[in-house]
């Protein structure tokens, strides 16, 4: 089977979770078929990308295509809400005949049978090149993420005006994407009602995002430090953000009034400016930024908390975590898309004060961390392979290529 994978940049470096997804599917895909990759890139940075990724070897040819400068035109027709798809394709003057040129290019050079295209933007810019049956990964529904955002965060009026606008938009531009393609995947049962609510008759499978078990593996021989308290991801997603803030200055001094040792480490590429100040205001608060290896930082650590209010999608964080043999508490937010097994081994609490007594509860309890570590990786093993979740895309990809001979 040969495959076109059409992504918005380059899906490199691997810690970001989105590349991360995508790099270990096709990893595991590319070892019985060919896969090709479409780049959309906007920035040098992104463009900056291709050597490291080519290093890996996953892909059997990349290919670059630099988006046009917007259109100050398309950008108003968004920014006015006036029927997104048009908008945003219009954002982009030219862009779809030339595209749709390429992939024929594509199409014909490397005999393509089916496509996998991922990002909202790539979604709605590549339904005028979709020459070939394509499935749509939408991966987390960014409209139940809107959604929820509006209903849980503490928004300004303003942040709540703008919030109102990207639902909207995402709405709109969910529903036009899955009236385009004929199969989408999501990671969460959520994620597929959020989907569904929007276009009843489309056909959304969920899988899981699974796990590199070889890569997070229990490191043993770093010792654990008493008390500390770790929370990872990209700091400049808002849900990490803001769990981040909620946990230093809500939940922390209510935990260190049974335990004063407490540490909080908030480990993740660009902190915002209000998550870097944290270091300065509270003692005991590390942000690190982004840091070349992060499985040492979840080692030392007592156990991951992550009280995130809103979001979507499935949690990286907690899997890799688990595969560590760490403990987690989090919100019920965090484990809405896992199996049943696996969310029973993590301590849910959503009040601060709920939250506080969990992790002293563990703090007071090495064997019941050990116990809950031990469990977790097994559960991890059985329930988030990404062996599993390849083969399952594979399968649907293969459905797809039938599709195209008939």
């Amino acid at each position: 089977m040969r495959i076109l994978a059409v992504y918005r940049g380059l899906p490199w470096p691997i810690w970001e979770g989105y590349h991360l997804r995508v790099l270990h599917l096709f990893r595991r895909i590319r070892r019985r078929h060919e896969v090709h990759l479409l780049g959309l890139v906007h920035a040098k940075e992104q463009e900056a990308q291709l050597p490291p990724l080519q290093a890996e070897g996953i892909f059997s040819s990349i290919t670059v295509q630099w988006l046009p400068k917007r259109s100050v035109a398309g950008r108003l027709r968004t920014n006015l809400g006036l029927d997104p798809p048009a908008a945003l394709k219009a954002e982009y003057p030219g862009f779809g005949p030339r595209l749709r040129r390429l992939v024929q290019d594509l199409v014909q050079r490397h005999g393509i049978q089916c496509g996998y295209v991922f990002d909202p933007w790539a979604d709605v810019l590549f339904t005028d090149a979709q020459l070939v049956p394509t499935l749509l990964d939408v991966c987390d529904c960014r409209s139940f993420y809107y959604r929820r955002r509006l209903e849980r965060g503490q928004l300004s009026p303003y942040q709540r005006l703008r919030t109102r606008q990207l639902l909207k938009r995402f709405e709109a531009l969910e529903r036009y994407t899955l009236q385009q393609y004929p199969v989408a995947t999501v990671v969460s049962p959520a994620d597929r009602d959020g989907l569904l609510q929007l276009e009843p008759n489309a056909r959304v499978e969920i899988i899981p995002n699974g796990v590199d078990l070889d890569m997070f593996a229990p490191q043993r021989q770093i010792e654990e430090q008493p008390g500390n308290l770790i929370l990872f991801g990209n700091m400049d997603f808002l849900p990490n953000a803001d769990a981040a803030i909620r946990f230093a200055r809500e939940i922390l001094p209510k935990v260190r009034k049974t335990h004063p040792e407490a540490t909080f480490t908030i480990v993740g590429t660009n902190p915002l400016p209000h998550v870097r100040a944290l270091a300065q205001e509270i003692p005991g608060v590390e942000v690190t930024g982004r840091v070349d290896d992060l499985k040492p930082w979840i080692a030392r650590a007592s156990m991951l908390v992550a009280p995130i209010r809103f979001g979507a999608g499935i949690k990286n964080k907690v899997l890799e975590t688990m595969a560590m043999e760490k403990p987690v508490v989090c919100s019920a937010t965090s484990v809405e898309a896992m199996n049943e097994d696996v969310a029973a081994l993590v301590q849910l609490a959503d009040s601060d004060a709920d939250f506080a007594v969990a992790v002293a509860r563990l703090l007071d309890d090495p064997a019941r961390r050990h116990e809950l570590g031990r469990r977790g990786r097994a559960a991890m093993q059985q329930h988030h392979s990404w062996d599993t979740a390849a083969s399952r895309y594979e399968a649907l990809l293969e459905e797809l290529s039938v599709m195209a001979r008939s």
